[in-house]
C-alpha cells in the first residue's frame, strides 16, 4: 500500500484543499500478509517517506497527495500523484521504480485546465494504450470528472469535450462537484466509477456515489448516476 502521510511544515496557505492548512505531504509505503494488519516499511528520507516532496522551486514542492503505482512490468513500477503547483493550480506528476523503494521523477505529466488536475486513477488497456480518469478543478473550485490518455504512460493528453462526470443537479447530493475518482473495469466491457461527492457549499465531502459507462469512439467515456 502506499499512501500520503502528512506534517504541519511551516509553509504559506495556497488556495482551498488539502494544501490551505500548511500541511506538506509525503508518500509511505507499507506491507501486509493479509490485507488487513500493515507494517510500514522505512523509506530512505529522514521521515521513513519513500518519495519526497520537489525541492523549494520545483513543480512539486508543496507536497505529494493521491499515490497510485501501476505495474507496467517487471520491475516497472509507475507512480502517478497529484500536488498543487506555485500557482496554485493541481497538476499530475510520474516518477518510475524498480521496486517501489527507489524512485526516479520523471516531472509533470497533466496540468489539467484553469483549476489544474488532481487525484489520478490510472489504468493500463495495452501495450501502447492507457488511460487516467481525474479530478479536474475549474478557476472557481469547482470540481468535476474527466479522461485523459497516454501511448506511454508518461506523456499524457486530456481528452476533449465534456466532463466523464459532472457535478450533480441543483439540489442533488452531490450538486457541489465531484472527485477522487476510482474506476473498475466491467467484465465485457465498459467501466463502474466510484467518486466522492460534494454538497452544495462544496467544502466537506457529502459521501461516495457511483456511475457506470461505455466506452465510445476515440476514448471519450460518459457516466451515468445508479
Amino acid at each position: 500500500m502506499f499512501y500520503a502521510g502528512v506534517d504541519y511544515s511551516e509553509q504559506p496557505a495556497l488556495g482551498p484543499g488539502p494544501a490551505a492548512e500548511g500541511r506538506l505531504s509525503r508518500l509511505g509505503l507499507a506491507l501486509s500478509q493479509n490485507g488487513r494488519n500493515w507494517a510500514r516499511i522505512e523509506g530512505a528520507h529522514h521521515t521513513h517517506a519513500v518519495f519526497d516532496a520537489g525541492a523549494p522551486g520545483e513543480w512539486d514542492a508543496r507536497g505529494c497527495w493521491a499515490p497510485q503505482v501501476v505495474v507496467a512490468g517487471a520491475r516497472d513500477l509507475r507512480l502517478y500523484y497529484a500536488s498543487p503547483q506555485p500557482d496554485g493550480r493541481w497538476a499530475v506528476g510520474t516518477a518510475a521504480s524498480p521496486d517501489g523503494l527507489a524512485w526516479t521523477k520523471r516531472g509533470l505529466a497533466l496540468a489539467g485546465g484553469a483549476g489544474g488536475a488532481a487525484a489520478p486513477n490510472v489504468h493500463r488497456l495495452g501495450a501502447k494504450s492507457w488511460l487516467m480518469f481525474f479530478e479536474a478543478v475549474a478557476a472557481d473550485g469547482r470540481r468535476c470528472i474527466r479522461t485523459a490518455t497516454s501511448s506511454d504512460g508518461w506523456s499524457w493528453a486530456e481528452v476533449a469535450g465534456a466532463e466523464a462526470l459532472a457535478a450533480g443537479d441543483a439540489g442533488a447530493w452531490d450538486a457541489g462537484g465531484v472527485g477522487s475518482p476510482c474506476a473498475l473495469p466491467e467484465p465485457g466491457g465498459g467501466w463502474r466509477l466510484y467518486y466522492e461527492g460534494h454538497g452544495a457549499e462544496g467544502t466537506t465531502p457529502a459521501g461516495v456515489g457511483m456511475a457506470v459507462a461505455q466506452t465510445l469512439v476515440e476514448g471519450v467515456i460518459r457516466f451515468t448516476r445508479v
